[in-house]
């Protein structure tokens, strides 16, 4: 993939795709992109995504192709500040639009995993990258972004690091709540570590992005975790990830999962990660079977 132009990857992404049309992918008249399931006037409540990293196409638009042939119903398109495909760039902002709607498909949320390598709190770049990601979210019509706080830029044991990136988070909250979007945070922080980040900062545009997964790696009661932040309003996004297993057969309780989200009436994407077991094309197939199953 690597290797095509973005002209020959727009004729060979075009082939073969059908665009299908219902009233839950109403294309944006400003951007093309489908409006996000956040409103409570939805009919349908939940719809499942999947992170571009898990489709071999990271910050690459065939993930829109690949998420299509695997019965996902939206993308989570990494954000990277350079590459042939970067979103940095307006003519690749168009792409990604392009081929969504080419294959019927929703960019639910942005990552930025790029912070795992230039953290936010000590790295030059870092923050005018997550400014840049806000432009990029507003023309894409992409309500949400995930910002990773891992291996560099892990934030649990070193306080120093911490307080750096809350004052960044503070400037780069600013410009998200004039813009109507929304940052979240995942990482290995617990719940009260995270409700304290997020009392720092003390913006509606911070939110926590939880993924279930990282709280069992650290030993942490992760249901309880789970609905401590759903009673402060603090989770933005989900999600459904499992090591070394699909969604389903490992160590998550997902209807326990479920329950917690229909309890505190979250709507919006719930979006898979890792969560393979043999071949990864079967295996991401059988996720959105599962959750679709699960969450209808």
């Amino acid at each position: 993939m690597s290797s095509l132009s973005r002209r020959s990857f727009l004729k060979t992404a075009a082939c073969g795709s059908v665009v299908a049309a219902s009233a839950s992918l109403i294309a944006s008249p400003v951007s093309g992109q489908s409006e996000s399931p956040n409103n409570k006037a939805d009919e349908k409540r939940y719809r499942i995504s999947i992170c571009d990293w898990d489709l071999a196409a990271t910050g690459n638009p065939k993930s829109l192709v690949t998420g299509k042939e695997l019965g996902f119903e939206g993308i989570e398109v990494s954000y990277r500040p350079d590459g042939e495909f970067s979103l940095s760039k307006p003519e690749n902002r168009k792409l990604f639009l392009e081929t969504a709607k080419e294959n019927g498909l929703v960019i639910s949320s942005f990552a930025m995993g790029i912070l795992n390598e230039r953290p936010l709190a000590t790295d030059p770049d870092a923050e005018s990258w997550v400014a840049d990601c806000i432009d990029a979210m507003v023309e894409m019509n992409v309500p949400k972004t995930l910002l990773a706080f891992f291996g560099n830029d892990d934030i649990k044991d070193d306080k120093t690091a911490r307080a750096k990136a809350v004052e960044k988070l503070k400037r780069l909250a600013a410009k998200a709540e004039e813009k109507g979007k929304i940052l979240g945070l995942e990482s290995y922080l617990n719940a009260e570590e995270h409700l304290e980040v997020l009392r720092a900062v003390g913006s509606e545009a911070i939110k926590v992005y939880h993924d279930a997964q990282n709280m069992l790696t650290k030993e942490y009661a992760i249901y309880d975790d789970m609905e401590m932040l759903f009673k402060e309003k603090a989770i933005c996004q989900v999600h459904a990830k499992e090591y070394d297993a699909r969604l389903g057969e490992g160590k998550i309780d997902f209807k326990r999962f479920a329950d917690i989200l229909n309890r505190y009436d979250y709507r919006g994407w719930v979006v898979v990660e890792s969560s393979v077991k043999g071949d990864w094309k079967e295996s991401q197939a059988a996720n959105a079977a599962y959750l679709k199953k699960l969450l209808q």
